[in-house]
């Protein structure tokens, strides 16, 4: 890794495919792991990636490769939570559809909002509450196994209440 790290700094743009393919897996394992979140993870590592390639002419090749793209990961799935905690809250759940979007799917996206809505207004407000911290990534003060029975619990009764309302799995 680090011999092929070394060549891409170098300019040797024929090592890009096989630093990319060693690289991926690691890093975006690794984000998987610090973000906890399976969108946050995917982008840190893609941001991440992105930069390796774009500073690789800074890399000192006596430093390992590994250690130095995974310290970017890092830094970027602490970027990405501090994105997402800075970004509003929207309070409603209705989102307007795309500009880009055609009538049918600006129409299909309004009624799966309301009826998750819908489903989400017959849970008991502490399921709800629970099911939107877990969401948006956050948990009380309480311990880690409590929490997640309790998210466990309380994705059951949606999924329940969906199929009652829904009919579908």
């Amino acid at each position: 890794m680090n011999a092929a790290m070394a060549r891409l700094a170098d300019g040797d743009r024929s090592v890009f495919s096989s630093v990319f393919q060693t690289l991926w897996p690691l890093l975006a394992g690794f984000a998987r792991r610090l973000c906890r979140n399976a969108a946050e993870a995917e982008d840190a590592a893609q941001l991440a990636l992105v930069k390796v390639f774009e500073y690789a002419h800074r890399f000192d090749p006596d430093q390992d490769a590994a250690a130095w793209a995974l310290a970017i990961t890092a830094n970027e799935c602490h970027a990405v939570r501090r994105r997402r905690r800075e970004e509003p809250v929207d309070e409603g759940m209705e989102q307007l559809p795309s500009k880009e979007a055609d009538p049918e799917t600006a129409t299909i996206d309004r009624d799966l909002m309301a009826a998750a809505a819908d489903v989400l207004g017959s849970l008991r407000s502490e399921d709800a509450a629970t099911l939107a911290a877990a969401w948006r990534g956050e948990r009380p003060a309480i311990a880690a196994a409590a929490f997640r029975k309790r998210v466990q619990r309380a994705t059951e009764r949606l999924r329940a209440a969906w199929r009652s309302r829904h009919g579908t799995p």
